[in-house]
């Protein structure tokens, strides 16, 4: 779809109703922008047809947070309105890999019941469901308002401080080297980026827990994968190599969520070869793929992520941490597979049987409702 038919697509719609209640009457489409009214008002108010198309074609879910990246002015919430009706009175814009009806059904029944927050992260939603399953008390997250702090688990940023065998470091330098990495680490705790710790569960033990979103699986998660899979147990490795080469998943889903614009023609062998992609195409620097302590060139922020993400996968090695063990790691993508609809569509007791059935098949961990 062009500009111009998302032009003619907006010019159908009249009175557009959010999610929280507010109505907004659309007046017309004209000269590159489209005019509103708000509820109660009598001014009118427009938004730029090409700011709206460029956050409608780029982005998977919307809302105000999202919107702010790509709407100037103060008409987010109007703009995510319109956007989300004209999704569900068209059909445009929707996956053809999810299910239309599916989603509609979802959200008419569960607004009803208000079980449905379309303002609710992902991984907030995902922890919720995830802390009823095993217990409330055993799960602590940020996304639950149960902070993690440096008392619960040793994460230093730096490799060198957890004090891993010669293999395991041996393995970090490679890991290091890959990544364009400095290595001037500070040693400051990242305790507190943990998205979830099972604490003290009678079974489960004590774990880190990751909700793994389209942010993680880069060029350079992948090298790094490449090296642990060697000396670790391929609990999730294998899985999550797959994703990172998705040419389509990258171009669609990992590229947008860190505001590149452009798009790969094949995925690059290594992630040296993609910051050169990178560098080559003229990116804007943001706060996605800027330079970061240690990974000082454009793409440094997605280099950083990816070492985090190792430090996660071998913290448990440490003997900082030795009543840890090994984490667990839960991929969004896999629930919207299964589903067939975006995540956040996708009711908590499904949420609950997709966690069950990962736990069972990688890593061999049974688990019933409780």
């Amino acid at each position: 779809m062009n500009k111009k038919e998302f032009a003619q697509e907006l010019s159908r719609l009249k009175t557009i109703k959010s999610a929280t209640g507010k109505k907004y009457t659309l007046i017309k489409v004209f000269n590159g922008r489209i005019e509103f009214v708000r509820e109660n008002k009598t001014r009118h108010e427009s938004i730029s047809i090409s700011e709206l198309f460029e956050l409608f074609t780029r982005e998977k879910y919307i809302n105000t947070s999202i919107a702010k990246s790509y709407i100037s002015g103060r008409v987010q919430s109007p703009a995510v309105a319109i956007l989300n009706e004209l999704k569900l009175n068209s059909g445009i814009g929707i996956s053809p890999k999810l299910n239309t009806k599916k989603q509609e059904k979802f959200i008419v029944e569960n607004i009803k019941h208000k079980k449905y927050n379309p303002k609710m992260k992902d991984e907030t939603k995902f922890f919720i469901a995830f802390s009823e399953l095993i217990g409330k008390d055993y799960l602590l997250s940020k996304s639950i308002e149960k902070p993690i702090n440096s008392s619960h688990i040793f994460l230093s940023n730096n490799y060198v401080d957890y004090n891993f065998n010669k293999e395991l470091n041996d393995c970090y330098i490679k890991i290091l080297t890959d990544l364009k990495s400095s290595r001037t680490f500070s040693s400051n705790s990242l305790s507190h980026h943990v998205d979830g710790i099972i604490y003290n569960h009678p079974f489960l033990k004590n774990r880190i827990v990751e909700f793994d979103e389209e942010q993680h699986f880069t060029p350079a998660r992948m090298d790094t994968i490449k090296h642990l899979k060697e000396i670790l147990p391929d609990n999730y490795f294998s899985k999550f190599t797959e994703i990172c080469e998705d040419k389509n998943y990258l171009n669609d889903y990992v590229l947008k969520k860190h505001r590149i614009k452009n798009k790969i023609k094949s995925v690059p062998k290594s992630f040296i070869e993609f910051t050169k992609w990178l560098e080559q195409s003229n990116e804007n620097s943001s706060g996605y793929i800027c330079e970061k302590n240690s990974f000082n060139f454009l793409g440094g922020r997605i280099a950083q992520r990816a070492y985090y993400d190792c430090l996660r996968d071998t913290a448990h090695l440490s003997e900082n941490n030795k009543n840890f063990e090994s984490p667990l790691r839960f991929v969004k993508k896999t629930f919207e597979y299964i589903e067939k609809v975006d995540f956040n569509l996708i009711s908590n007791e499904k949420i609950k049987e997709i966690i069950i059935e990962v736990l069972k098949k990688d890593y061999g961990i049974s688990i019933t409702k409780s």
